[in-house]
């Protein structure tokens, strides 16, 4: 007697029952974090009221990205809607914090001219942030890095968050640029691995993974900075519709192109035009300005020499957690061993029983997900624009080429060593160049050891 058929098709109950455990895993990871995001959450600092406060307002904080020192006494001009114009001066917190007489854009302007300190400048000049009705004053920040915009030419000894100087010594610097690095390695491994383990089973190298990043940051910014629900939501938010954008791209364009048999080269074509649509369509939505996701302010927690925010703390567990969970997944799971053998060798996995379209499906799903979770924290990290993923993409390929292409672990370590470099080289060379110590380091190893660390010989060609 025959079974009565499924209504639910069998492709798409795999794939929600793979969105089900990733919400869980996601769900777990956050729930273990409960104390580190009700610091962040009741740290939010509240106005001091007066009889003519604003519905809405902003603050920004100027501080140093080497060690995240407050810095008073810097002026910041604001102008904004309605002939709105206001100079304001930092106090010892480092904070500004502006009433905004109307909901718009506002243009936050740092003067270069009142930093003590002539080695430091803005990275970003000026900041512009739309404000809304009823907003709570969500920090951004201006951070201040060494070679970046010209300063004061006089020089002098620079103020601090407690009125002292806020130079630091080497060793310090040192410290907190290895932090920096680790924590930015560690996110853009989240989005490497990803693309490693898309070429591995595709041979595809997808040069629209940097809008799946930024797909995942901007979903995190309109749950958080938009819709204003708390970060782990954000973060849900992104994990989520990443891995689900990333079943869409294969399912729509990528599984229908593999069945054509059209070559590598053109779909690497196809992906860098999928690239640059998916980029013009984020900037169409969300237009040219900088975007800032929402992050609670708060005391710098200092671990020795090195001070780190709590978000910061938050993006490093959730990395390694990840990480872990897919060293897990490919080492100790059929789907991961199924995962490698396809990456072998598809066609003699094909022929051992294995589902090659299955396989592929789920990487795609899952290189979404993490992309999409790399994105809200990238975000956090640094402000966000329409064409963040793609800044990113060049160190992405970087990463993967430093580690071996196809290979995760490969993938993790190259991110580790590039997020490394970019940082630790701004000790020598200007901020606005640093992602070009990340570059030459490709192409060294593409001339001296093509596949990479972890990568074997026979995987070239």
């Amino acid at each position: 007697m025959a079974k009565a058929p499924n209504p639910t098709p069998r492709p798409l109950r795999r794939v929600l029952g793979l969105l089900a455990v990733l919400i869980a895993a996601g769900a777990l990871t956050l729930a273990a974090l409960p104390a580190a995001a009700a610091t962040l959450a009741d740290s939010t600092p509240t106005p001091t009221p007066t009889a003519t406060a604003a519905a809405q307002y902003a603050q920004i904080w100027v501080r140093v990205a080497a060690d995240k020192s407050n810095v008073a006494g810097v002026v910041v001009k604001v102008t904004g809607p309605q002939g709105f114009s206001q100079s304001f001066t930092t106090g010892a917190d480092g904070k500004v914090a502006v009433d905004a007489p109307t909901p718009g854009k506002y243009t936050f302007t740092l003067d270069t001219t009142s930093l003590a300190d002539a080695t430091l400048g803005p990275a970003i000049n000026p900041l512009v942030i739309t404000i809304a009705t009823g907003d709570q004053g969500d920090p951004a920040y201006f951070l201040l890095k060494p070679g970046g915009a010209s300063a004061n030419p006089s020089g002098g000894t620079s103020g601090s968050g407690s009125g002292g100087g806020h130079r630091v010594n080497y060793f310090d610097l040192v410290s907190n640029l290895t932090a920096n690095g680790i924590i930015f390695g560690l996110l853009i491994a989240l989005a490497a691995i990803g693309v490693s383990l898309i070429y591995g089973t595709t041979g595809l190298s997808n040069f629209a993974h940097g809008e799946m990043v930024t797909f995942g940051a901007l979903t995190g910014y309109v749950f958080s900075g938009i819709l204003h629900f708390s970060i782990p939501v954000a973060l849900i938010s992104g994990f989520v519709f990443g891995g689900l954008f990333g079943y869409l791209q294969d399912l729509g364009i990528w599984k229908p192109l593999r069945r054509r048999g059209i070559g590598l080269i053109p779909l690497m074509i196809v992906s860098i035009g999928l690239s640059l649509a998916l980029r013009y369509f984020y900037q169409f939505l969300f237009g040219p300005d900088q975007l800032v996701l929402p992050v609670p302010a708060g005391d710098t927690i200092a671990v020795g020499p090195v001070n780190l925010r709590p978000i910061d703390i938050i993006s490093v567990i959730i990395c390694i957690v990840f990480l872990l969970l897919v060293a897990f997944l490919l080492l100790r799971t059929r789907i991961g061993k199924a995962t490698r053998a396809v990456a072998d060798n598809k066609a003699l996995a094909a022929a051992s029983g294995i589902n090659v379209e299955r396989i592929i499906r789920i990487v795609w799903v899952g290189a979404g997900a993490m992309a999409g979770l790399a994105g809200v924290l990238i975000g956090y990290h640094q402000t966000l624009r329409w064409d963040t993923g793609a800044s990113v993409l060049l160190l992405v390929f970087a990463a993967v080429t430093l580690g071996g292409f196809g290979t995760a672990f490969g993938a993790l370590v190259g991110s580790l060593i590039i997020g490394l470099l970019v940082n630790l080289s701004t000790l020598v060379i200007p901020t606005n160049v640093q992602n070009a110590a990340a570059l030459l380091v490709m192409i060294l190893i593409l001339l001296l050891r093509p596949q990479g660390i972890f990568g074997r010989r026979e995987r070239i060609g």
